[in-house]
């Protein structure tokens, strides 16, 4: 294998750009998510979830709400998690979210992978930009704060044209899942 070539040294998550960039429409920003938009992005991750076909009954549980809000909290700081997120006039529209995973090496790939989810934008808000801004700000952090060399995402139907754009291509080795069924904890009284 070829000696990989030399990168710059990556910024540190403390010189990161902070400032909220200007948005595809007058009076919106692009910018990193902060824990106030937590509710919010949990909101567009169930609208997400609708849109991958996921029952109503799933979604509405608050369990997994209660969990990912948890997890939002733990990671909106972790330099290996960056959540962006969309504001119109004052309110969160759009996010994505971007994680670098330690992949081992490959024949093909030395540096690690990364994960593009909750790609969402609320449905007044669709047709303006948004869904294009943010996973171009959530690639802008991969290409200049990581080593990620390869970066995967799920999409629906509706959402191909747009990784497109992007050159995001689908896979020669599709996706499979196992799901692992775990007993439920025994409840605390």
């Amino acid at each position: 294998m070829a000696p990989r070539p030399r990168r710059l040294p990556r910024r540190t998550p403390r010189d990161r750009g902070r400032e909220p960039a200007p948005g595809p429409v007058e009076g919106s920003v692009i910018r990193p998510a902060v824990p106030g938009d937590i509710a919010t992005i949990i909101a567009l991750r169930a609208l997400m979830f609708e849109a991958m076909g996921t029952s109503a009954e799933a979604i509405s549980d608050i369990d997994w709400q209660q969990d990912a809000s948890r997890w939002l909290q733990q990671h909106l700081t972790d330099e290996r998690v960056h959540v962006v997120v969309a504001e119109a006039n004052g309110t969160v529209v759009s996010c994505a979210i971007g994680q670098v995973l330690d992949l081992m090496p490959s024949p093909t790939r030395t540096g690690g992978g990364g994960l593009v989810t909750n790609i969402a934008t609320f449905p007044r808000h669709r047709r303006l930009g948004f869904t294009h801004a943010v996973p171009e700000a959530l690639l802008g952090w991969f290409e200049e704060e990581t080593d990620v060399e390869v970066i995967t995402l799920n999409a629906t139907e509706a959402g191909r044209d747009i990784y497109d754009h992007f050159g995001f291509v689908a896979s020669t080795f599709p996706e499979m899942r196992l799901r692992l069924e775990r007993p439920a904890e025994p409840d605390e009284d």
